[in-house]
Parts: structure tokens; C-alpha cells; sequence
């Protein structure tokens, strides 16, 4: 193994309480960066309490046991030093940053919150409210509305991807107490199911020796399972608009379930298939058609929802009320064009180009290495993956890049949602 790669550089300890602790040296500049996870997602939320996982992870940094919120906050501004959780779908993340010297003061204070949290009922009610306000300014928002309902028609209730009717959210999160918390905290947060990853001007044995010290006796919950059935596509196309007062402009969102993981093995493929139809407004097939030449919109995009579990494929596109069919038309005469002759060989080579330099970049900072140290370990690749990944890249194929497409977009069953003032 070259002694210079990612893989080799990386530490990897199995703490005998369940953490998995990754460091990788980077005497570069004296700082560190700190990122990992705990099975602790909304997938884990019961339906009732939908927003559970992430009002408990939010409440991890608002005190604990020994300490207020601002006597944690002060202690780390100080130093200049960062510390957070938020939830996704799956999983809890973790996030910190602070100079190398400032490193026991980030593990001891991750595992005060972890170990230690107050769940203060004070500020679960501030917390609630910031959710809710979240929620209330997304239903006026045309984009948030029509994904909303769309994720109602492709998704079944219970589904990860499926979003709860707003007012329904609102009333489930009024009902979270701070016995809630703790139950969830009890039930979903452990040892078992925590990745570290540490990553700067450190020695990895001191590493390890600090986590041991601060985390080594946590035991907590045992490692949950996450089994989740795929979604089928569906039958045959739909079409639903969601009415909203005073909106000079609608969106449009045409979506499927995709079917798509990132452990399936077109992937990639899948992805770079994507990239040219519709990632990039600027630069994609839909944008430089329904955008630069057709002027139907200052904003068209594509893309793939898809990590642990398949997620919608989805195109979203601002318009004009004047402008719904046209774009609608074009946008699904581009892709069914896309899918029938697949994608050029220079589309495939400024893709290609585009992803490896994109991931080099990321690639420069001590929080983006740890950040794809995470995402190689949460989907089960390894750490070698971040030294083998602009190789899968470089190596695909236009067969192999049209499969993927023909596989995976379905236009013909999308389900099409548009959000805004209509006449009826």
C-alpha cells in the first residue's frame, strides 16, 4: 500500500465498548477536525413524534448535568473551538473543530453532552418553537410545498422520505416532552453504534487515550438496525397542484422512487448519468435548454435522494405560471431524448473531470478528508475508497453510464407536483 494514501495514513482503533475511532495525522496546520455519527436518525422516530430525533440531537448541546448551555458555549468560544450535532434520515452526526492543543477540550465536552444531557425544559420549549416556525415559513415556500406533496405520493407513510402534512408535524412536536427525549436518548444512543473520526495536528495513540478517558466506559444503547424495503416504482403517472394565495411564480417538481443506494453497484454511474442531464442549472442538458435557450426559467435541477436507503429521484423547476406546460413538455422531451441516446462521450469526459477535481478540493481541508472518512464508513467502503475513488470515476463507461440512466429514470411513471397561484 503506498505509504503516502489516505488508507495507510488512517489509524483505526476498536475501542472494547463499541467505538470505532479513525485518525489521520495532517501536521499541516496546528488545528483538527472532528466528525462521526451514532445511529440515532429519524428513521428511528416514532410516526406520532415524527421530528423526535432531530429535537433530540439539537437538545445535546443546550447542558447537561454539570453544566448550563452558556457555560459549555463560553468555555469553547474561548478557545475559538466548535462543537455540534444534527440528525438526518439515518443517523446523529457530530461535528467539531478547534486548534490541536484545544482537542481534550472537544472530547471532554462531547462526552459531557453525550454522556451527560439535561434535556432543560426551558429550552426544549425554545427549541420547539424554532422548529415550528422553520415549518411554517417552509409552507409558504412553492419549492418546500411541492416536494412535500410529492414525497406524500411516491412514499408510503412511514417511509423515511416521506413528509408528514405540516400541521401534523407542528402538532407531534408540541407533544414532545422531555421525557420523550430521554426515552429516545436511552433507547437509540450508545457506544455501539458511534464512528469517530479525528483528523489534524494530532498523535493517534493521544487520540485514542483521550477517547478512552472521556468515552471508553460509555455503554448506552445497543447498535439499531436499519432494515428498510425498497420502494417500487409506481404504475402510472400522476399529476397534482397544490394551491398557494399570492405567489408570482410556481414550482414544479417531477419525481419517482428511485431505487437507487449508494451500495448499489452503478452508483456512480447513476450519478454521473445525472450530472450532465440536470445537476448544474448552468451547465446541464435541462438547464442549457429550458433555461439559456428557451427562457422558461432562471432555475431547472436534477437529482438522485440516496444513501442507506433509495430516495426519489426528482427534477425541480421555477417558472411562470404562463410557462407550466411548456416546461413540463420540454423538461420530460429532454430526458426521454437522454435516456433514448444516452450521454456523449464529452459529456462523460467534463463529468468525470468535473467530479475528480471537485473531490481533490474537498480533499484539501482537515474537515472535508474526515467528512469522506465518515461517508466511506457509514456505507461500508472502507478508508481505502477515498484513494480508489477517482479511479471507479475515470473508468466508466458511456455503456455503462446509459445503463444506469435507462435503469433508474422513468419519466413515463414520475409523479408531477405544482405549487403556487393557478387559475382553476
Amino acid at each position: 500500500m503506498n505509504s503516502s494514501s489516505f488508507a495507510s495514513r488512517t489509524h483505526r482503533y476498536q475501542l472494547a465498548n463499541g467505538i470505532t475511532l479513525l485518525v489521520l495525522e495532517n501536521h499541516s496546520n496546528p488545528t483538527i477536525s472532528l466528525s462521526g455519527y451514532v445511529r440515532a436518525g429519524e428513521y428511528f422516530s416514532p410516526l406520532d413524534k415524527d421530528s423526535l430525533a432531530s429535537v433530540t440531537s439539537s437538545m445535546l448541546g443546550k447542558g447537561t448535568v454539570r453544566r448550563t448551555k452558556l457555560e459549555i458555549a463560553e468555555e469553547l468560544e474561548s478557545t475559538g473551538a466548535r462543537l455540534g450535532f444534527s440528525s438526518n434520515n439515518f443517523i446523529t452526526s457530530v461535528s467539531g473543530q478547534s486548534l490541536s492543543r484545544d482537542l481534550p477540550l472537544i472530547i471532554s465536552t462531547l462526552a459531557e453532552e453525550l454522556r451527560e444531557p439535561a434535556f432543560p425544559a426551558e429550552e426544549l420549549d425554545k427549541m420547539k418553537q424554532r422548529f415550528i416556525a422553520s415549518i411554517r415559513e417552509d409552507q409558504d415556500d412553492t419549492r418546500s410545498r411541492a416536494y412535500e406533496r410529492m414525497s406524500q405520493l411516491v412514499f408510503p407513510v412511514g417511509n423515511p422520505y416521506y413528509r408528514l402534512p405540516a400541521e401534523t408535524t407542528i402538532s407531534n412536536l408540541e407533544a414532545i416532552s422531555t421525557d420523550d427525549l430521554r426515552g429516545f436518548y436511552e433507547k437509540y444512543y450508545g457506544a455501539d453504534s458511534m464512528l469517530l473520526v479525528v483528523v489534524g495536528d494530532v498523535q493517534p495513540d493521544e487520540v485514542r487515550a483521550l477517547v478512552e478517558k472521556h468515552l471508553g466506559e460509555w455503554q448506552g444503547a445497543p447498535a439499531p438496525e436499519i432494515n428498510l424495503a425498497e420502494t417500487p416504482l409506481q404504475t402510472e403517472a400522476k399529476r397534482e397542484v397544490v394551491q398557494m394565495k399570492d405567489k408570482p411564480n410556481c414550482d414544479v417538481i417531477i419525481a419517482h422512487a428511485s431505487r437507487l443506494r449508494r451500495s448499489n453497484p452503478d452508483y456512480l454511474a447513476a450519478i454521473i448519468g445525472n450530472n450532465a442531464l440536470g445537476q448544474s442549472t448552468l451547465s446541464s442538458r435541462l438547464g442549457l435548454k429550458v433555461r439559456d435557450e428557451m427562457g422558461l426559467t432562471y432555475g431547472i435541477s436534477s437529482g438522485f435522494r440516496s444513501g442507506l436507503a433509495d430516495g426519489p429521484f426528482s427534477i425541480g423547476v421555477t417558472v411562470a405560471p404562463q410557462n407550466i406546460d411548456p416546461a413540463i413538455d420540454t423538461t420530460l422531451e429532454i430526458v426521454g431524448d437522454y435516456i433514448a441516446s444516452g450521454i456523449t462521450e464529452e459529456e462523460l469526459k467534463d463529468e468525470q473531470s468535473s467530479v475528480i477535481g471537485s473531490y481533490k478540493i474537498g480533499l484539501a481541508t482537515n474537515s472535508g478528508i474526515a467528512g469522506q472518512i465518515v461517508s466511506a464508513e457509514l456505507f461500508g467502503l472502507g478508508t481505502e475508497y477515498l484513494d480508489e475513488f477517482p479511479s471507479h470515476v475515470a473508468a466508466l463507461t458511456k455503456p455503462q453510464i446509459d445503463e444506469a440512466i435507462r435503469k433508474y429514470l422513468h419519466p413515463e411513471v414520475a409523479t408531477t407536483v405544482i405549487a403556487g397561484t393557478l387559475e382553476k
